[in-house]
């Protein structure tokens, strides 16, 4: 057994065995199962540091049946950026991330002059929940809400005046979807990545396996990790896996029993409200993306009701599925992102 499928086991045994025993005495627990006391990576220590600015936030939410469970989030902002664009740009990550691996890729946005907020979803990275466990899909639609909501409010507060966007890749895609059609008002825009709407055949878990996770997806079992799915298929290129595995605070084992289900309801559920889209967006996709189908992104453009002067679809040759970070298309894809952001933020000010 590699460590990682042993941790993974630990985890899992521990959350099924131990926690209720805990729980019943009033034990006090970690509910990030150690990834809350994780070091910061070296990229998020260098935009926790001068010249930029930061903070963090825990905000309580309910989450799995966990009352006292909460969501983490980070803020990160550079004053000396020679134009301040008065937007803040909420990131959604993908699944088996957190919201802090997209420091490194956020320099650029931030030297933009953008403020960047990012996210940790319902049991993934330092908010709380047994790692990549998820048993209610909209569990991450109120999570990306609550955030907005506290930002929204502490802006108020402060008498700030924002543009928000909100941004998603994959998984962080068909959450932002989602979002922007059940709390239009809440943004001003939403970028997207390689949207989960259709999942490729190489990634998708089999019928038999499909099958054997709805009978046991409402017990214990449920929380099993049963397939592979998408893992090591985001890059061709091997340097980027071992970078994603070689992080502690990203999920690497097997696809969790209710998450996979949760996911595979939720990509049926979006791909009949495309037509529901009305606010201006980008979307982006490879064309040799083996994670998600790009037909998803062909569906959204053509079927999303955003008027055509304010939907952007933009498809990369040689692309694969972890965009900003592909050795052929992830620098042009990144500056056509800060075009995007520059034009919708310049827009109507």
């Amino acid at each position: 057994m590699s460590s990682d499928s042993l941790v993974n086991f630990l985890n899992t045994s521990h959350n099924i065995l131990i926690n209720p025993f805990l729980k019943l005495f009033n034990v006090p627990q970690d509910l990030t199962y150690g990834r809350a006391f994780l070091p910061f990576s070296p990229a998020e220590q260098v935009v926790r540091s001068p010249p930029y600015l930061y903070s963090e936030h825990r905000l309580p939410f309910p989450f799995n049946g966990a009352k006292d469970s909460f969501i983490y989030y980070q803020v990160w902002h550079l004053p000396t950026a020679k134009v301040q664009r008065n937007a803040d740009i909420l990131f959604v990550h993908g699944l088996n991330d957190y919201g802090g691996r997209i420091s490194e890729q956020s320099i650029p946005i931030l030297e933009a002059g953008f403020r960047v907020i990012a996210l940790d979803l319902p049991g993934f990275g330092r908010s709380s929940g047994l790692h990549a466990y998820v048993t209610d899909w909209q569990d991450f639609i109120k999570a990306t809400k609550l955030v907005i909501d506290h930002v929204k409010e502490k802006n108020a507060r402060e008498n700030l005046q924002r543009k928000f966007i909100i941004y998603g890749g994959s998984l962080g895609g068909l959450i932002v979807i989602e979002y922007s059609i059940k709390h239009s008002n809440t943004i001003d825009g939403l970028c997207i990545q390689c949207p989960l709407i259709h999942v490729a055949n190489q990634s998708r878990p089999s019928k038999f396996a499909e099958i054997v996770a709805k009978l046991i997806v409402n017990s214990p079992l449920g929380r099993l990790p049963l397939v592979a799915a998408h893992r090591g298929k985001s890059s061709s290129d091997p340097k980027i896996i071992e970078r994603f595995l070689s992080d502690p605070q990203t999920y690497h084992g097997n696809l969790r029993v209710a998450t996979g289900l949760s996911l595979l309801y939720a990509s049926e559920w979006i791909q009949t409200k495309l037509g529901e889209v009305h606010k201006p967006f980008l979307v982006q996709h490879g064309l040799c993306d083996r994670v998600t189908l790009y037909d998803g992104t062909k569906d959204l453009f053509a079927q999303a009701q955003t008027p055509d002067d304010q939907k952007t679809m933009l498809l990369y040759e040689k692309c694969e599925h972890d965009m900003w970070r592909d050795p052929f298309a992830g620098e042009k894809v990144m500056t056509d992102f800060i075009s995007w952001l520059i034009r919708t933020v310049n827009k109507d000010t």
